[in-house]
C-alpha cells in the first residue's frame, strides 16, 4: 500500500505536476511527497526536463501577452494630439492642487 503511492507520485512528478497537485490526488501530506521526490534517482534529469517545460511555457505565455499589447497599441495610437491633450489634462490637475 505505501508503495503505491510512490509509485504513482514518482510518476505524476515526471509527468509535470506539482507537488501539492500530487499530495491532493494521493492524499498524502505534502511533506511526504516532497521528501520522497527527492529520493528519486532520476531527480537531476526530471528537474531540467521541468526547468525546459517552464521555459518553453513561459516564453509562450509572453510571446502571447506581447500580440496583445500590439493589438491594443493599434486601437489606442500614441500621437502629438493624444500627449497634447494628456499634458494639458496632468498640468490642469496639478494645478488645481497647488492652487486650490
Amino acid at each position: 500500500m505505501e508503495n503505491e503511492w510512490k509509485e504513482k507520485a514518482a510518476s505524476y512528478y515526471r509527468d509535470g505536476l506539482k507537488i501539492t497537485d500530487i499530495a491532493v490526488l494521493l492524499e498524502v501530506s505534502r511533506q511526504s511527497v516532497s521528501a520522497y521526490v527527492k529520493t528519486l534517482p532520476d531527480l537531476e534529469e526530471v528537474k531540467e526536463k521541468r526547468r525546459i517545460m517552464a521555459a518553453k511555457a513561459r516564453r509562450n505565455y509572453k510571446t502571447a501577452k506581447q500580440r496583445t499589447y500590439r493589438k491594443m497599441e493599434g486601437m489606442m495610437a500614441v500621437t502629438g494630439e493624444t500627449l497634447r491633450r494628456e499634458h494639458d489634462l496632468a498640468a490642469m490637475e496639478l494645478s488645481r492642487e497647488i492652487y486650490h
